[in-house]
């Protein structure tokens, strides 16, 4: 299924991120396209020839009959309470440091934000605010009535399981910071965490923003199955109820568990199973993605 939403990357800078945008939107029904702004103050060396005319970011926003910006700012209204416009739309992300340019914002219909719960990072990945973004669009969540749990954040706790690639890790680290839990547990099989590497072990650090992120990394070892009443389990390669349907058990002690299944085979099958609902379910999700909308839904969910 297409979606009227079209997103475009401001003076998006490093060549990782493309892939990241491009795939955010590919998952969601979604275009795609890059632009940059009438007066950068830097240039990334990766833009096209087209990329860096500005007339092409002001031909994009003529085409769109509303114009929705993230950004972080005092009149921004959180992407859940925001109603998804129904006609053609420009959903417009910034560079990660700079943000969007004030001419940008400016042209905006809305300005939206994810919700966050910590401000000690200067903002999730930009490719993952995208992602979290068209999710709640495509899915129009504001329009759905939002049950609360009687839950709080400090009765859930996470585990990770299984992840391959240290930078994917790293950002769905600094998303489970930012979402306002102080601790998970991770099974490392592959050692993209716990790693002797010092290429690896820079890389995971680099990507979580470890300076700034102090979230708790415990080993999965540590995890008492005994402690919980319920679990809910989402793996990229399993069937399962809708995210955007999701309602929470009523229970005292919740456990999430997202990844790939090794040394957590002693959950059993009573867990409730969840799927990251994409429009597009023939594109592969990034394993960040998947995790972060996965964190930032159920964060909606709980008691404040």
């Amino acid at each position: 299924m297409r979606h009227p939403f079209t997103l475009i990357g401001v003076d998006i800078e490093g060549a990782w991120n493309r892939p990241l945008l491009l795939n955010a939107a590919a998952i969601s029904g979604c275009e795609c396209t890059f632009a940059q702004s009438a007066t950068p103050q830097a240039d990334s060396g990766v833009q096209s020839a087209a990329d860096a005319d500005p007339t092409r970011l002001e031909e994009e926003l003529c085409r769109s009959s509303q114009v929705l910006v993230c950004e972080l700012t005092r009149n921004s209204v959180s992407v859940y309470d925001l109603p998804a416009p129904r006609q053609s739309t420009s959903i417009i992300v910034g560079n990660e440091e700079r943000g969007v340019p004030r001419s940008v914002l400016k042209r905006a219909d809305h300005v939206v934000s994810v919700p966050m719960a910590c401000r000690g990072l200067s903002s999730l990945n930009v490719a993952v605010a995208a992602a979290v973004i068209l999710y709640s669009m495509t899915h129009d969540l504001a329009r759905r009535r939002r049950v609360r749990s009687g839950l709080k954040m400090q009765s859930v706790d996470i585990l990770i399981a299984a992840p391959t690639e240290p930078h994917e890790l790293g950002s769905l680290l600094r998303s489970v910071y930012s979402f306002g839990w102080r601790r998970l547990f991770l099974s490392d099989p592959h050692n993209v965490w716990f790693s002797s590497d010092p290429a690896i072990i820079l890389q995971s650090r680099a990507a979580a923003r470890r300076s700034r992120n102090l979230v708790a990394v415990l080993p999965a070892a540590k995890l008492d199955l005994a402690q919980y009443d319920a679990v809910i389990t989402c793996r990229q390669h399993q069937e399962g109820s809708p995210l955007s349907r999701l309602r929470l058990p009523e229970c005292g002690r919740l456990l999430i568990v997202f990844g790939e299944s090794v040394e957590t085979e002693d959950i059993g099958d009573d867990s409730l199973r969840v799927t990251v609902d994409h429009a597009d379910r023939t594109v592969q999700p990034c394993f960040r993605h998947d995790g972060s909308i996965l964190l930032s839904v159920i964060s909606q969910l709980l008691s404040p």
